[in-house]
């Protein structure tokens, strides 16, 4: 067998239930019994428009914490946010390296005057 191919990395399938991935059902799931348990429990008989206000916002955070961001396409908003209280190192220092960061300050100020010197 000549072995002159490979698997890309990150390639994955995930199981699919109907329309949702089971990734996505457990995500909503997770986020949406607990609310449903709280909203049930937390509020008096008396404060339904309470409860079902808690339980409408519930739902849209559920589907919010599983769609793609912006900024990241290939994970979804709970991944990027584990990902981050997971892997936060405290001695880890981050460096900008923004456009301005490596030029002088009397070069930054004649750029920014456009030619008009006051």
């Amino acid at each position: 067998m000549n072995d002159n191919y490979g698997v890309i990395a990150g390639i994955g399938e995930g199981i699919k239930i109907g329309l949702f991935f089971l990734q996505d059902i457990a995500c909503l799931a997770a986020v949406i019994v607990p609310g449903i348990v709280i909203s049930q429990t937390a509020f008096p008989p008396t404060q339904t428009k309470l409860s079902f206000t808690f339980l409408v916002i519930d739902v849209a955070f559920a589907f919010y914490m599983d769609l793609h961001p912006l900024s990241n396409p290939g994970k979804r908003n709970f991944q990027v946010i584990w990902m981050l209280i997971r892997e936060h190192h405290r001695s880890k220092s981050y460096k900008s390296l923004g456009y301005y960061e490596f030029r002088s300050i009397a070069t930054l100020k004649k750029e920014w005057s456009h030619g008009n010197t006051k």
